[in-house]
């Protein structure tokens, strides 16, 4: 890499970290606005590191569709520069915009993936970043065991690999999960009060260490759901002390959302205590934030505390009006399920186009475009059987003579040249029923199916020759390539691993013979 590359990295790095920073800030529009901006002046792997922050700036803002494009273009950046990790991490993006649109199963299929991923290749921290979103999804599915274990073994994780702001995240997730566990009675009191008070003290803990930590939004997300969890030990007046504070926090942070909840829930402790005239204020105030656009849940809870905060202070028409909202509401969340599923569609078909290319890609050898060893593998799995039942097949594997000094005299760009060409040769004698590999560096391989061994040895001297006779000095002067070539027949072995030992043991006595032949025989 050079300092250009280097320099433009970093820039493309400072600029993600500014949309995050923003995010973090409560400024998401902002986010949004600087995040767009950066990315349409950059390409490639810079643009993916933009391009996850901005996902998640997208995300924030409810904007789950272009949380999803962002999410899939990022990834697939990061795989057209070899950036393993980085594609894995937009995958996460992926599954995380899923989520964030109801569609939590899709979610953790993904999620699953990603997880696999990072356990093949070690990675301890994008371990437990998978298993911190899976546990997540699995708990708002109401899969709450299985959602705490992921996310316990995440938190584990995350303390062994010491990542601080990692840690913060997991446990708020993870006390998520506790609180939806919560067991209520039919008045919403906590069945296992000592479970609560060790929430409460949990949450209390989060909040500080958060505030310590500058994580101003995580804090007051704490410190909420700890005022929150007083509620179902009755401790009325002390979630009040502790959610008016919050309001205008929320707001200075751009957390309307958290703002307008807050009031609903302030409505429930007032009515709770027969302060009804402070019950209809507050609920009248989450309605009036709510209306714009909020779950229906949430609305709906909302009104229906106003009305019968109405009702109990002597207003009866009132308390109609807002009942009718209710059922009006009511009914209109079953067409918003509707959508919400038809949304949920259009984002899983989105997730099957980049399925498929992800599984295309993982498949094909980037700088040649052929199949890879991986593709070859499972073409062999397919058609053994056929073989096995005398069906003909046979492989044709070559390499290239002395590509060493192709690379030392002309350099590796013409070198990636001569490789392309050759590929290019390959296809051009490749019929439909065959597979055109690259084996490995300068190694390739043509697997005939349904050809007899005649047929595939003129195929195999062709292929020689045209590679000989070939345009080289066209890719660069004074450039001249020959190929060696093995071939293998499956009648002549008893497993695809012998066949390609046999293919390879020939091609080994072609370029002991001299180089740019074909040997068939033993």
């Amino acid at each position: 890499m050079n300092d250009e590359t280097d320099t433009s990295e970093a820039r493309s790095a400072a600029a993600a970290d500014r949309v995050r920073s923003l995010v973090e800030r409560g400024a998401v529009a902002d986010a949004i606005r600087e995040g767009e901006e950066a990315a349409a002046a950059l390409s490639g792997r810079g643009r993916a590191l933009v391009l996850g922050a901005l996902g998640v700036a997208y995300g924030t803002a409810g904007r789950d569709k272009d949380y999803l494009r962002a999410a899939v273009e990022a990834s697939e950046l990061f795989q057209a520069a070899g950036d393993t990790a980085g594609s894995g991490d937009s995958r996460g993006g992926v599954a995380n915009a899923l989520r964030l649109a109801g569609d939590n199963a899709a979610a953790i299929e993904m999620l699953e993936r990603v997880e696999a991923m990072a356990r093949e290749a070690s990675d301890t921290m994008r371990i437990a970043r998978a298993l911190r979103s899976i546990g997540v999804a699995s708990s708002q599915l109401g899969r709450h065991q299985h959602g705490l274990a992921c996310l316990q073994e995440a938190l584990d994780l995350m303390q062994q690999a010491g990542y601080a702001d990692e840690l913060l995240t997991t446990r708020l997730s993870l006390l998520n999960a506790h609180n939806r566990q919560l067991a209520l009675d039919a008045e919403g009191r906590a069945t296992d009060r000592a479970q609560a008070e060790r929430l409460l003290e949990a949450w209390r803990e989060l909040a500080d260490e958060a505030a310590a930590a500058g994580r101003v939004r995580l804090e007051l997300m704490a410190r909420g759901n700890h005022a929150i969890t007083l509620q179902p030990l009755s401790r009325w007046r002390e979630a009040i002390a502790e959610l008016e504070p919050l309001l205008p926090r929320y707001l200075a942070h751009g957390m309307k959302p958290n703002a307008a909840l807050t009031h609903v829930e302030l409505g429930r402790c007032h009515a709770r205590l027969g302060a009804h005239e402070a019950a209809r204020h507050h609920y009248a105030c989450g309605v009036e934030m709510l209306r714009d656009g909020s779950p229906h849940n949430d609305l709906i809870e909302a009104w229906s505390g106003l009305s019968d905060a109405h009702e109990r202070l002597g207003d009866p028409a009132a308390a109609l009006a807002a009942l009718r909202e209710v059922r009006r509401l009511e009914a209109k969340r079953s067409d918003e399920a509707a959508r919400q599923a038809l949304a949920q569609r259009e984002l899983r078909i989105e997730l099957a186009r980049l399925t498929s290319r992800w599984a295309r890609e993982a498949t094909l050898d980037p700088l040649t475009g052929l199949a890879n060893r991986r593709a070859l593998e499972h073409w062999l799995a397919t058609h053994w059987p056929e073989a096995e039942r005398g069906r003909p097949l046979l492989l044709l594997l070559l390499d290239l003579d002395h590509f060493k000094r192709v690379n030392d005299d002309f350099g590796h760009d013409t070198g990636d040249a001569v490789l392309r060409e050759i590929a290019g040769l390959l296809r051009s004698h490749c019929r439909s029923a065959d597979l055109a590999v690259r084996y490995g560096g300068e190694e390739f391989l043509l697997a005939m199916a349904g050809a007899d061994r005649p047929a595939a040895e003129t195929v195999a001297e062709r292929l020689r020759a045209t590679i000989a006779a070939h345009d080289w000095p066209r890719v660069a002067d004074r450039l001249a390539v020959t190929a060696s070539v093995g071939l293998a027949d499956a009648a002549e072995v008893l497993d695809a691993a012998a066949l390609l030992t046999l293919a390879d043991r020939r091609l080994y006595a072609a370029k002991y013979g001299g180089r740019n032949r074909v040997v068939v025989r033993d």
